[in-house]
């Protein structure tokens, strides 16, 4: 991320003292992907790279661009690329795929239509001399055309135990009485992203205060298994331990 900001922050100088093989057809836009699963920061990161060159970010809705009219898809991206230049502003695209994925081998009419689009947004996305950040799960999505395109690629990985449990003490904050053996084990046997973790904490914080105290590890095993449920998951065996503390168990209605 350090390096993408000092080339954001360079572009509009970057070319100025190389060579003329550099220098010809240079354009100032940044574009950059973020590519990993949901949930790892991808948007968290786009709008800190936003923050830290004091630029508002501006996240674009891709159901109010795209458009099952010929004509339309490409009409709308032109206006907001124009507009996005006149504002100075850093762009997202949000799950970018949808837009910029994989040309096909044209079968019918709808293959054609869809792969002047893939092309029109090769050609904008290039020619626009602001910053563009994209984000998605997988870059073999992507166009190979488009990929050769951007300027930086940056993978977010799913988190491993140790980052898991910097994560769970950084959404816990003081407010809990977990001891370290239970987020210890919490951490290593549940394998949710950072965006997942938020979600149980803050049920967790929402049950414990119907009942007017700190999150406790009873508390939070429920909203575990809550957000597995949602997930469509069972809850991880090992996570599940009784509490080891008798101050976390829930008061009996």
């Amino acid at each position: 991320l350090d390096a993408l900001l000092v080339r954001c922050r360079l572009r509009d100088t970057l070319a100025d003292a190389l060579g003329c093989a550099a220098r010809t057809r240079y354009r100032p836009g940044v574009r950059a992907l973020f590519v990993g699963p949901s949930g790892t920061g991808k948007t968290l990161a786009a709008s800190w790279v936003a923050t830290r060159l004091g630029l508002p970010l501006f996240r674009v809705d891709l159901a109010s661009i795209t458009s099952k009219y010929i004509g339309e898809t490409e009409k709308n991206l032109s206006e907001l690329f124009a507009r996005a230049g006149d504002a100075e502003v850093v762009l997202l695209f949000d799950e970018a795929d949808s837009l910029f994925g994989k040309r096909t081998d044209v079968k019918d009419a709808n293959d054609r239509f869809a792969n002047q689009q893939t092309n029109y947004l090769l050609q904008r996305i290039e020619s626009h001399e602001g910053i563009v950040v994209l984000t998605s799960n997988s870059r073999a999505r992507f166009d190979p055309a488009f990929t050769r395109r951007l300027d930086a690629i940056l993978d977010f990985p799913a988190p491993g135990p140790e980052e898991r449990r910097t994560l769970w003490l950084a959404h816990l904050g003081d407010a809990h009485t977990l001891d370290a053996a239970a987020l210890n084990r919490i951490a290593a046997a549940c394998d949710l992203a950072g965006g997942d973790i938020r979600n149980v904490v803050l049920a967790a914080a929402a049950r414990a205060h119907g009942h007017d105290r700190r999150i406790g590890e009873a508390g939070l095993l429920a909203a575990l298994a809550a957000e597995y449920r949602k997930l469509g998951k069972p809850l991880p065996t090992g996570a599940d331990a009784p509490p080891s503390r008798t101050d976390d168990k829930e008061p009996r209605p």
